[in-house]
């Protein structure tokens, strides 16, 4: 295990930011403003301090030592001194089976600590979160085993509170390779989980004809406090409507509630500061990649869906690069609005949102759209620029509180986490009253860690 801690400070709980799908949940008794802090969604370690998941492989690429882990916030926000790396050794995992990849993150056994759910090859496994971050050994979880090599990569996960009991729960869909393509099997899983990694309750989970091509997500659609499911529609017919499905004090249920937009991206949060969370879709003006695409291509966007007017029948709020405060001009296949992240930057208790951009699939460039009572306008300031950017730079980009100030930090990386083994670089930017500076505040790469 590399291992590489400084003592964190127990001071501040971070900023909460928004992630999944639009919530009509009331935000106002926990929104901070000012940069008063509040709970980060992914603190590993519990010291109040964002962390963020990464996987990669140590040493040569080709054949170096795969390994997941975190890197954990401190009050300089993210830094490689402080980064846990996990090899199949240090997990306790078979030689065949090392670590790929981090699918999904959250509190599984209650006790404050973010736990990771973790694939390699067939199987998926626990890595309990604790006081120095992510530990081994791995717990196997005979509810996320596919049997079939490489089968995790046809796996999707929710996690979230569904019933409304406290505890986290996780909705599995594995569209089962090796069958016909309309094939899948579901399952819901209430937690907590105890020491095993074994759910208090397992059943099955009936799901609309269209998961054979869905991914899932989880978010509060109609503001109940239950965590209802979002069923994403495959990208080969992009951009696609998104089914939501209510769930309620028995979990998530087969009914449709509705059907988000067309988007290629969805996202929530309390942009205009009402207390009630907004949808937010972005269009990137980009179809697919199928031949011929590119005589479809259209200038990106992205609308502001306000909670408030009951955002599935609400009138959108359109930005594009043409829009108030926006630098340059909208041009057709631009790419903007091709990822949305949310937080609050700059303290004032509206969220802002940062917008992807660029051709080709790529993200090359990254927009502060700043929130208010009227819904999102641009900085009037240049982009920011993704490190090394070229085809393919997806991530992991995120937005969330990494120092403990109450402002929501921008990460910008090309690390792909679907090639562990490639090498890639990270850009931190620092939130503050006035945003973002032109330039990083810390930067690193893949050899760094």
């Amino acid at each position: 295990m590399k291992y590489r801690i400084a003592l964190p400070p127990l001071l501040a709980v971070a900023m909460i930011t928004a992630a999944g799908c639009g919530a009509t949940t009331d935000l106002s008794d926990a929104r901070p403003t000012n940069g008063e802090a509040a709970p980060v969604p992914i603190d590993v370690d519990g010291d109040g301090y964002g962390d963020l998941p990464i996987s990669g492989v140590l040493g040569d690429p080709e054949d170096g030592e795969p390994y997941v882990g975190v890197l954990l916030g401190g009050e300089d926000g993210l830094s490689p001194d402080r980064s846990v790396l996990l090899t199949a050794a240090d997990l306790d995992l078979p030689e065949a089976s090392a670590p790929q990849t981090v699918l999904e993150t959250g509190d599984l056994d209650g006790d404050g600590h973010t736990d990771l759910i973790v694939a390699a090859d067939d199987d998926g496994y626990l890595v309990l979160g604790g006081p120095e971050g992510p530990t081994g050994p791995a717990i196997p979880l005979p509810w996320l085993s596919t049997g079939v090599e490489n089968g995790m990569a046809a796996v999707s996960l929710a996690v979230g509170d569904m019933d409304g009991d406290g505890h986290t729960d996780v909705a599995v869909l594995d569209q089962v390779q090796g069958s016909p393509i309309d094939e899948w099997e579901s399952r819901y899983h209430r937690g907590p989980f105890d020491a095993e990694g074994e759910p208090t309750e397992t059943r099955d989970l009936p799901l609309p004809e269209e998961a054979w091509d869905a991914e899932l997500a989880s978010f509060d659609a109609d503001g109940d406090a239950y965590q209802d499911l979002i069923l994403i529609s495959g990208r080969d017919e992009s951009p696609a409507t998104d089914l939501i499905l209510r769930s309620g004090p028995d979990g998530p249920a087969e009914e449709v509630v509705g059907e988000t937009p067309l988007s290629h991206t969805r996202a929530s949060g309390d942009i205009d500061g009402d207390g009630i969370a907004d949808l937010l879709i972005g269009i990137s003006g980009i179809p697919n990649n199928e031949p011929g695409y590119e005589d479809e291509l259209r200038p990106g966007y992205v609308d502001t869906l306000l909670g408030s007017e009951g955002y599935l029948d609400a009138e959108p709020i359109r930005l594009d690069r043409d829009g108030e405060g926006m630098p340059g001009d909208a041009e057709d296949g631009d790419g903007f609005g091709g990822e949305l992240l949310v937080g609050d930057v700059d303290g004032d208790g509206f969220d802002d949102v940062v917008a992807m951009s660029g051709p080709g699939y790529s993200y090359e460039e990254a927009f502060l759209l700043l929130g208010g009572p009227e819904g999102l306008r641009g900085t009037g300031t240049d982009p920011l620029t993704v490190p090394s950017a070229r085809d393919g730079s997806f991530g992991p980009h995120a937005l969330m509180d990494y120092d403990g100030d109450g402002y929501a930090d921008l990460l910008l990386s090309t690390v792909f986490p679907a090639m562990p083994g490639a090498s890639g670089e990270y850009a931190l930017y620092l939130g503050g009253p006035d945003g973002f500076s032109a330039e990083p505040d810390t930067t690193f790469d893949t050899a760094d860690l």
